[in-house]
């Protein structure tokens, strides 16, 4: 766990409002909702999309893989990636990237499976059209630490993999001394919003993974059932009978 005083909470509240792109800001900061409910949001990825106000947070996949994940290298076809992905690696607790089993070896070579998306999504000329969804996901602050990548990975697993999706996450948190979060504990998902093999369907759109509001709203129920109650794994890896809530306290923080 990373700790930092109380005279610093300020200066990196500060920071984190401190560059161009208002919306990845905004997916760092002000989660909590007062009605208690477990804060989720999808936002598309796409050049041009828009629709009441939701922006997408870059216009490529790759870019938004590149952010939850804060890795500054390489560029994607509108140029290099911020520097400051990289500067904010202090909140990046981990990151990886799901595929489904039958899934070709390249999918899982550096980002050549979000470049392929992007190239697909580019070749349609339309510059609205959707290459990507991203999610952003409060994690309950009740929960130990470590459990939030279990959580995580096994939700990615039962909702989008054995959808056929592949999915990036990466899960980002900062606390203060004070047990105070600089930055919540929560989780970035970036789900293909297209059939990345080869072939003829390539670059097809596929809604069932995450591409009409009634999967954004499916998405964000299951989300939060799976906040409110979920089970434990014993050390073997097989599955607890035992249904446990995620209100226990916080231990290690």
């Amino acid at each position: 766990m990373t700790y930092i005083s109380r005279q610093e909470v300020d200066e990196f509240r500060r920071r984190l409002l401190h560059h161009t792109d208002a919306d990845a800001a905004m997916d760092e900061a002000g989660f909590g909702h007062p009605d208690g409910q477990v804060k989720f949001n999808v936002r598309p990825v796409s050049e041009e999309w828009r629709f009441a106000g939701r922006k997408p947070a870059y216009k490529t996949a790759r870019a938004n893989v590149q952010y939850i994940w804060r890795d500054s290298d390489g560029a994607d076809r509108f140029g290099p990636m911020p520097a400051w992905f990289a500067q904010r690696r202090y909140d990046l607790r981990t990151a990886g990237l799901m595929l489904p089993k039958s899934a070709p070896v390249w999918a899982s070579t550096d980002y050549e499976l979000w470049n392929r998306i992007d190239a697909a999504t580019s070749a349609t000329g339309d510059p609205t059209a959707v290459s990507a969804w991203h999610i952003v996901a409060q994690l309950p602050p009740s929960v130990d630490e470590r459990w939030w990548e279990w959580m995580v990975r096994s939700y990615i697993q039962r909702e989008l993999i054995t959808r056929g999706a592949p999915v990036a996450y990466g899960i980002h948190a900062l606390a203060a001394l004070d047990s105070e979060w600089v930055i919540p504990p929560h989780v970035h998902i970036v789900v293909a919003a297209r059939r990345f093999r080869t072939g003829h369907r390539h670059g097809a759109l596929m809604p069932g993974w995450a591409g009409s509001w009634h999967q954004h709203w499916r998405l964000q129920q299951a989300w939060r059932r799976h906040c409110g109650l979920s089970r434990v794994s014993d050390a073997r890896g097989s599955r607890s009978d035992r249904r446990v809530p995620w209100a226990a306290p916080r231990t290690g923080m």
